[in-house]
């Protein structure tokens, strides 16, 4: 139970600041609540995905770097070669360039080295069922024939438990040449989805020389739809702190094997018309090969209530609604065994709404398209993974029907751009028999001109700068977030785990609010994790250690969070 005079002083301040929304709209300046309510809740709705189907990747752990030079043995009885001859090798343009061993001596032992090589090179490259063979010649005219017999895409089909059709799976179909890189794509693919997380292929010779024909053999128990059910704390004082969730994804819908991803969210104080909030969302992705398209639509309310005032003003009801519609497009040009790149293209459309009582705040009211484009990599490591990402986004004025109002600029045509720059790290180490793990993940946001206060970076809370219990933020639309946390095992697969995070706004909206005593926080927090069976919980004690004096936050702050799958 939260402090009393803490809960009536946090009120107040709230109050005040939402009073002064009908004084500010009579200047045109926009309101910005003390946290952005449909922020925290995106937040919620990302984080409830990823509990239900974390990130995947088939990559491997990067080896140490070893060169593979061809190296030809010195014999006594050799041919000295002046041109070589490769036959069909016209996937493979990049081999004569490697295997440069014109002018050279070659013997029988040679020809063996030779075509071991090649033969290597070609599954460094993922080519893993192509071969070189060297058949037998005449080499006294100094002239050697290398042949390619390609390795290609025989029959692809299911062992059983076929959940689709296959072919949206592949970069490439029956005949295309047959890569490791590609079967790593396809297995992602189907992994993504939750009951198909234990999929795997078998490799089996096909009809014709080369072939192979690709099994996909789908986990025995899987189930196409999935439930989890979510109950925490992570809401707000003013809108209700405790909430109940739950999220559904079904696999492969359309039998292709697409995903439909259904999320609700609410406050569990359901009597309460005082105050409330709810999140609802609803996703479709598909994939493509290399690519994957996604639509969805998203819709945030909240509503609490202003206390009368002592000059005897009755309680007013401020109610927000969000709502956002995006398509996307992902695609990966880039992918070796350990590594690999991809970039986003999303187009979406978000509409935010308020009302004090039955008046509605135009000054708050906004419908923009806007764009999303980014770069992110990931590189596996023998004890770890980096992650980084850089990302650009910004508003269309021509198609946005209305883009609201930036404060001290009245002149402002709606146009705006964020840069957004992302570095993650995850190690594994021991310190003696005991097993820890590290994640570090460091966010930067710069806006280079005027950009609405939806699109600030906020602080304070288990989701950015934890140790604050979130009820307020500070948000700028420049900053970082940087998030250090360290865990070990404890009894059985539970682990217990230590974070240490910081945050700095600047720019606009940065001196607002509680903005005004300072600008940086550092939080930390200490908790376990775990479940058991279906059910999961993690619950931490957060404090803060450095903060603004006008930022109002618990002293200590508690994050619970259980779940159950179905």
């Amino acid at each position: 139970m939260r402090n009393p005079i803490y809960a009536v002083r946090t009120l107040c301040t709230v109050a005040l600041l939402l009073r002064c929304v009908i004084s500010v709209a009579q200047d045109t300046r926009s309101y910005a609540p003390p946290t952005d309510t449909a922020h925290r809740q995106a937040e919620q709705i990302d984080h409830l995905r990823e509990q239900l189907a974390p990130p995947i990747d088939a990559l491997s752990a990067r080896s140490p770097h070893a060169t593979d030079r061809l190296s030809l043995p010195a014999e006594a009885d050799c041919f000295a070669i002046h041109t070589i001859e490769w036959r069909h090798a016209e996937a493979f343009p990049w081999l004569p360039r490697e295997a440069a061993v014109e002018h050279a001596c070659i013997g029988p032992q040679g020809l063996r080295t030779l075509r071991d090589w090649v033969t290597r090179r070609l599954i460094a490259r993922g080519y893993i069922t192509s071969v070189a063979v060297i058949p037998e010649q005449d080499l006294s005219g100094g002239r050697l024939v290398v042949e390619i017999v390609p390795g290609r895409i025989g029959a692809i089909r299911d062992a059983g438990g076929r959940i689709g059709w296959p072919a949206p799976l592949f970069p490439r179909h029956a005949h295309g040449l047959l890569n490791v890189r590609d079967l790593d794509q396809a297995l992602e693919n189907v992994r993504r989805l939750p009951g198909q997380a234990a999929t795997a292929f078998d490799l089996l010779p096909g009809a014709a020389l080369g072939d192979t024909d690709i099994v996909v053999r789908h986990p025995a128990d899987a189930r196409r739809v999935r439930v989890l059910a979510t109950a925490d704390n992570a809401g707000l004082d003013a809108t209700g702190r405790n909430q109940l969730g739950a999220i559904v994804a079904v696999d492969s819908p359309l039998h292709l094997y697409d995903q439909l991803v259904l999320t609700y969210n609410t406050d569990a104080a359901r009597g309460n018309k005082t105050l409330g909030s709810q999140a609802k969302s609803a996703a479709w992705n598909v994939p493509i090969g290399y690519a994957s398209v996604s639509v969805g639509i998203s819709e945030w309310t909240s509503r609490r209530t202003l206390p009368a005032t002592a000059g005897g003003e009755a309680a007013l009801s401020l109610a927000q609604r969000t709502r956002r519609y995006e398509a996307a497009l992902r695609v990966v040009p880039y992918r070796t065994s350990h590594g690999k790149t991809t970039l986003r293209f999303t187009l979406s459309r978000r509409d935010d709404r308020s009302r004090l009582g039955s008046t509605e705040l135009d000054v708050n009211r906004r419908d923009i398209v806007g764009y999303d484009v980014g770069i992110a990599h990931r590189e596996k490591l023998a004890d770890g993974a980096v992650d980084a990402g850089f990302g650009m986004r910004g508003s269309i004025p021509a198609l946005s029907a209305h883009p609201g109002r930036v404060n001290d600029r009245p002149a402002w045509d709606g146009r705006y751009r964020l840069f957004t720059a992302t570095l993650a790290a995850d190690a594994r180490f021991r310190v003696g028999a005991r097993r820890f793990g590290y994640r570090g993940t460091l966010r930067v946001q710069h806006a280079p001109g005027a950009a609405p206060s939806t699109e600030f970076l906020q602080i304070g809370g288990r989701y950015t700068v934890r140790g604050f219990d979130g009820n307020q933020t500070l948000a700028g639309a420049n900053g970082w977030i940087w998030r250090n946390e360290l865990a070990t095992g404890a009894f059985g697969a539970n682990e217990i785990y230590a974070a240490l995070d910081a945050g700095r706004v600047a720019g606009a909206g940065a001196a607002e609010g509680a903005g005004r005593g300072g600008r940086t926080l550092v939080g930390t927090s200490v908790g376990v994790r775990g479940g058991y069976r279906l059910v999961g919980y993690d619950v931490a004690l957060g404090a803060p250690l450095y903060k603004p004096a006008l930022l109002n936050t618990a002293a200590v702050a508690l994050d619970v969070s259980l779940t159950a799958r179905f």
